[in-house]
């Protein structure tokens, strides 16, 4: 009986510790957030702004590119001659190929 009874006061203490938890969580946020809307210039718009440019700049980068075709190569007789027409600047090498079949 009495262990029974202990166990029914401790549930309410653990209730209302969640349920002030909550409300502090609430109220944490419900600050953030006025922090960033509020103002002149808010936080929030800075944020949604440059958003929008890096997405602005990345698809118009997507929409224009393609791989280049870089490398040409041509069997005339016994020789194959290939050309790298994409330079690596960072290590430079001859572009052309001669190999013998």
């Amino acid at each position: 009986m009495i262990a029974q009874r202990a166990r029914t006061m401790r549930m309410p203490r653990r209730k209302k510790m969640a349920g002030q938890s909550l409300i502090e969580y609430v109220v944490v946020l419900m600050v953030g957030v006025i922090v960033l809307v509020s103002g002149n210039d808010p936080p929030i718009q800075k944020l949604a702004s440059a958003i929008h440019e890096y997405y602005t700049d990345y698809s118009f980068a997507i929409s224009i590119s393609s791989m280049p075709n870089c490398f040409i190569s041509k069997d005339v007789g016994p020789v194959e001659i290939g050309v790298d027409k994409c330079v690596d600047l960072q290590n430079p090498e001859w572009p052309v190929d001669v190999s013998f079949n």
